[in-house]
């Protein structure tokens, strides 16, 4: 299960839920734990409200080290009705089975264990219909990177994901008689990490309508990354104190005394200038 307390020093607990969240929630928004993750889930939608995973930088198991297999299942802790299975949602479509939680992201520690959570990545309940171009592009970029941010640095991190759930989402109905379901707008991720010896965060939001382009934009995490408070704002979700530990929100008191000069110094322009590699999206 997600563990809070996963980056040594700091404590990241789950998200909480708007009392409007939690009516649409099953079980009232209490989280559901596998053994690597945990997650909300929208009996609403039929899709997870959010997961929450930890990586491990230090002991990442090397990229193909399992052999991966599409083995999708329904979710034992969610009644089947309530999930959204290949038939229901991805036959006969042009919508991928995208991971919410990462297969790769449970490689890393005991090869048992990560291989146990390796296939409760493939529960219905972790998985959401993207587009196509989504899938593998800047929503698996997003993860590569994440990954080799964990990796390269051997650091501890924690990652929650989910979808963007609006009232204008498409209805998609795969056969006839079917229940229908709704195509989310888009997918967030919030990551933690220390930085110094201080725990930081930063949030990235994609649409899905945006990859309707033949040549979508290329890559770059400051064009995905937006502020903590906006995942929270579209998401009815509370982040809580990691929404004071981005670098997008302005005029945030450093730890040293040091505070930003103007608000013009926080934007996400003038700070993509100085951003040459990954470690510097959580510097300010």
């Amino acid at each position: 299960m997600y563990n809070s307390k996963f980056i040594s020093g700091f404590e990241v607990p789950l998200p909480k839920m708007t009392d409007e969240v939690k009516k649409s929630a099953y079980q009232k928004g209490e989280p559901i734990h596998h053994s690597r993750f945990s997650l909300g889930f929208s009996e609403k939608r039929n899709f997870a409200i959010y997961t929450a995973h930890n990586i491990d930088g230090e002991t990442i198991l090397p990229e193909g080290h399992f052999k991966r297999k599409d083995s999708f299942k329904n979710d034992p802790k969610i009644p089947r009705k309530l999930q959204t299975n290949n038939n229901r949602g991805y036959k006969k479509n042009p919508w991928d089975r995208g991971h919410l939680v990462r297969r790769r992201a449970m490689h890393w520690g005991d090869e048992t264990e990560a291989f146990a959570a390796d296939q409760e990545s493939f529960y219905y309940s972790n998985i959401a219909p993207q587009h196509k171009k989504l899938h593998h592009s800047a929503w698996g970029n997003i993860e590569d990177w994440m990954m080799d941010l964990a990796d390269e640095h051997k650091k501890k991190a924690s990652i929650f994901t989910g979808p963007i759930f609006t009232s204008s989402d498409p209805e998609r109905i795969n056969l006839e008689g079917e229940i229908p379901i709704r195509i989310p707008s888009g997918f967030w991720k919030i990551m933690a990490i220390s930085v110094a010896f201080e725990l930081r965060a930063a949030g990235f939001l994609v649409w899905q309508r945006d990859f309707d382009n033949p040549e979508p934009l290329g890559f770059q995490p400051f064009l995905e990354q937006v502020r903590i408070t906006t995942i929270e704002y579209l998401t009815g979700l509370n982040f809580g104190n990691l929404r004071n530990l981005d670098p997008l929100r302005y005029g945030i008191e450093l730890g040293d005394g040091r505070g930003l000069e103007s608000d013009a110094q926080a934007t996400p322009i003038n700070r993509a200038a100085v951003i040459t590699k990954p470690y510097d999206i959580f510097l300010f």
